[in-house]
């Protein structure tokens, strides 16, 4: 599912049948992520750096970087979000809600007005959000 509410964000969710520390670690542990999201390197400590080395559809290298805003364990990893080339970061909020039959992830991916040709790239980073989503729910689901 997704939310139009905003022509600045890129909003994506998914119900997953496990806990929201289940999530928190797939997502944060190195050794859990990197079965579902192997190419990010990413400490969840506010001001550490992260990176991401990915391969676009035409099969030209990217490079997207940026750094922990915030950390509120099982609830919220804050990001900003920049790949190579663009003149200023967008940000990226993460958050687990829990449910009645496991965890609500929530991704709200932000700034796009601020990119030149910002909102081409909100559709592809909206098609690599959910492909990140499916991922994370296959690895927790089996």
């Amino acid at each position: 599912m997704h939310d139009e509410a905003a022509d600045d964000e890129v909003v994506e969710e998914l119900l997953v049948t496990a806990s929201p520390p289940s999530v928190w670690q797939a997502l944060v542990d190195p050794g859990r992520r990197r079965h579902w999201w192997s190419y990010l390197e990413l400490a969840p400590v506010a001001g550490s750096e992260f990176a991401e080395r990915w391969t676009d559809v035409d099969g030209t290298p990217v490079l997207t970087s940026g750094s922990v805003l915030d950390v509120v364990p099982d609830r919220r990893l804050r990001l900003t979000w920049r790949d190579e080339g663009w003149p200023v970061p967008t940000v990226v909020e993460i958050t687990l809600a829990p449910a009645e039959s496991g965890t609500v992830v929530a991704v709200r991916h932000s700034g796009w007005g601020r990119l030149p040709d910002g909102l081409r790239l909100a559709e592809e980073h909206r098609a690599g959000w959910r492909v990140h989503l499916a991922n994370l729910r296959r690895h927790l689901e089996g």
